[in-house]
């Protein structure tokens, strides 16, 4: 395993480093912050751990990713990226 940035609606909402056999997530947009240190087995689970968290967000915070969301370039983008 490896360093990666993870996206959420193309927008960078923190990265994984390795952490045993798991990933840890490391948050550097406050919409995710409550999920800043937590392992995961995969960047799959993590990506279930943010929408989950986005869905339960407030519409303050979901605002942030809104407009990446739906800017043009947004239809050939998908909400997820693990780069």
């Amino acid at each position: 395993m490896k360093k990666q940035v993870i996206e959420y609606a193309g927008i960078p909402v923190g990265i994984t480093i390795p952490d045993g056999d798991r990933v840890k997530f490391i948050a550097v947009k406050y919409p995710v912050i409550d999920l800043d240190g937590g392992s995961y087995r995969n960047i799959g689970e993590l990506q279930a751990a943010i929408h989950q968290h986005m869905a339960k967000s407030s519409p303050e915070d979901q605002a942030v990713f809104l407009g990446a969301a739906n800017s043009p370039a947004a239809s050939s983008r998908r909400v997820f990226n693990a780069a």
